[in-house]
């Protein structure tokens, strides 16, 4: 029986390799000499000659090996039949990249051809990038899930620098409860995968600056990195009754967007220097009664399990951790609790000088901008954004009193105010931004529409 390596070359490998040899062979009849396209050289035997040497097979072996990396595996093994130099040359290719083909019989024979170029790597060939990006039966079972998910520790141990491993299924690939074990490992991509306390546990990872996670589920109650620098998460699913503790002390930057479940709780961040949290529709710290603090309602799931201990209500969810940031852009798409509930605890942001706050932020009794403007001392920017059209009701001003507001920073150069229209809310934000010391001056307004958008420089707020 034919090994899954050899099946790589069953009807296609001829195919394959045609133009590979093609571009780089040079027949000497085709430069132009002069003579009519239909007539032939003189020394013809010399010229057949010349134009079966292989060139390619001449250049260095480091140009060979870069070649193959931009290759797919499948493609890639298949050169070992261009020549007896070719022959090895793909088991020490510095990037590894798996995709389907069309040219295996079964999904069983692809498994088993990627067990092989893993096993048959070259010992102490620096393997720099592996890629997992595969197409996968959504029925898959439980030995097949698991199976497949053990490529990422074989990958670990072929000292791999670049790991992404993004299978294109619909179901959750579950990752087995051991952890991740490298010296070398410094970016690593996950997508669709279902995690685990040990898995997320990154001590045995400490070069990992890098991490990037789509579409996972974050079952686990801890995440930790002394190493981790960079961290983006999107479309992540998290418990709905306790919340995820993710420990990060040197991180730089954060992106967390779209999440469903409970919002994380990040410990000290001293490192940080941007962030950007956008709290999606489907965030289970949310209100049921339409609250903006705990209701104290049993039946309402969203405060009942805001707080994951009774510790945690004398701390902050999220916003202590992004307090020294000097970038944030902050939004969600519903009225979430935690940013809410956050600002009665949360420090002064002393580093801080670009802000981004959505129409969330900027509510009826405008609380959370107040807030923001009074403990912000360096702020240099501040964009708002404010979607849809908003009515103020009646008596909306009574709720904050201008003249008791502390005044914005002195640093402030710039506020962007983006919005569709400028409504009874743009107005009252203009107000409030002009008592807090900010000059109308300084105050842009970026209009949009359906059909243009435009910019200009606020001179008056008023609504006649």
């Amino acid at each position: 029986m034919d090994s899954p390596l050899l099946l790589l070359f069953h009807s296609q490998r001829s195919l394959s390799l045609i133009p590979l040899l093609l571009v780089h062979r040079m027949d000497a009849h085709h430069q132009f000499d002069g003579m009519p396209p239909h007539k032939r050289a003189k020394n013809e035997e010399e010229t057949s000659v010349e134009s079966e040497v292989d060139r390619i097979s001449d250049l260095p072996e480091g140009v060979l090996h870069h070649l193959l990396s931009l290759m797919p595996a499948h493609d890639a093994v298949r050169t070992c039949v261009l020549a007896q130099r070719w022959r090895h040359l793909w088991r020490s290719a510095p990037a590894i990249h798996f995709t389907n083909c069309k040219g295996f019989s079964s999904d069983d024979r692809f498994n088993q051809f990627v067990d092989c170029v893993l096993l048959l790597r070259r010992h102490g060939a620096p393997l720099e990038k592996c890629y997992f990006e595969i197409l996968l039966d959504n029925s898959l079972s439980d030995d097949a899930q698991r199976h497949l998910s053990l490529w990422i520790w074989h990958a670990l141990r072929l000292q791999v620098r670049v790991l992404r491993f993004c299978p294109d299924t619909e179901d959750y690939i579950r990752l087995p409860e051991r952890p991740l074990f490298s010296q070398h490992l410094t970016r690593l991509y996950l997508i669709s995968v279902t995690t685990n306390d040990s898995v997320l546990d990154f001590g045995g990872c400490p070069a990992l600056v890098y991490l990037r996670m789509v579409d996972c589920d974050i079952s686990s109650e801890k995440f930790s990195s002394s190493s981790l620098k960079h961290l983006r998460m999107s479309c992540c699913l998290f418990h709905n009754y306790s919340r995820t503790r993710m420990s990060l002390p040197n991180l730089v930057s954060l992106k967390l967007d779209h999440f469903v479940g409970r919002t994380p709780f990040l410990e000290s961040m001293p490192s940080l220097v941007t962030a950007i949290v956008k709290i999606g529709y489907y965030s289970s710290d949310r209100c049921e009664n339409g609250g903006s603090d705990d209701c104290g309602d049993n039946e309402c799931e969203g405060c009942r399990y805001y707080y994951g201990s009774e510790d945690d209500r004398r701390q902050c969810v999220i916003l202590r951790a992004l307090s020294q940031a000097t970038a944030l852009d902050l939004s969600t798409d519903t009225d979430a609790l935690v940013f809410k509930m956050d600002l009665k605890w949360c420090p002064t942001f002393s580093k801080l000088k670009s802000l981004v706050l959505d129409n969330s932020f900027v509510t009826d009794d405008f609380g959370a901008l107040i807030w923001f403007l009074r403990h912000s001392p360096n702020l240099e920017k501040l964009t708002l954004e404010i979607s849809g059209v908003h009515k103020i009701s009646a008596g909306t001003e009574g709720r904050y009193d201008p003249f008791e507001q502390s005044l914005a920073s002195d640093h402030l150069e710039l506020v962007v105010i983006k919005c569709r229209e400028v409504d009874g809310m743009v107005l009252t934000v203009l107000k409030i931004l002009n008592v807090s010391g900010i000059p109308l001056s300084k105050i842009h307004i970026n209009k949009r529409s359906s059909s243009d958008c435009f910019n200009f420089v606020c001179t008056d707020f008023s609504s006649k």
